[in-house]
């Protein structure tokens, strides 16, 4: 005789969200954050014309050399950087012969 056993159920599979149709859009930004980018832009602009003002006031504040001691220590500068140069380019020489006779 063969009995009639109920067979097991097997579980359902969970049925995985359905995906939205539409992608939901961000919400708009209140006015009060268009405003306050609006006041940061302009602040913005404020801070740098200051800064330029700042600028142009210590300017005039400058103590600008004459003519005449602008060229004397240019011509100090430019004399020292040939006498480096110089100096460099003779060390050079020297050292790159010494390896020469080191190697061969």
């Amino acid at each position: 005789m063969a009995t009639n056993k109920p067979k097991a159920e097997k579980p359902k599979p969970a049925k995985a969200p359905k995906p939205a149709k539409r992608p939901v859009k961000a919400a708009k930004k209140p006015a009060a954050a268009k405003s306050a980018k609006a006041a940061q832009t302009a602040g913005l602009w404020t801070r740098a014309s200051q800064f330029l003002r700042e600028v142009v006031q210590e300017l005039k504040r400058v103590t600008w050399p004459s003519r005449r001691q602008t060229l004397s220590t240019t011509g100090v500068v430019l004399a020292l950087v040939i006498l480096v140069a110089v100096f460099l380019g003779v060390v050079d020489f020297a050292l790159s012969r010494l390896v020469r006779l080191i190697i061969g």
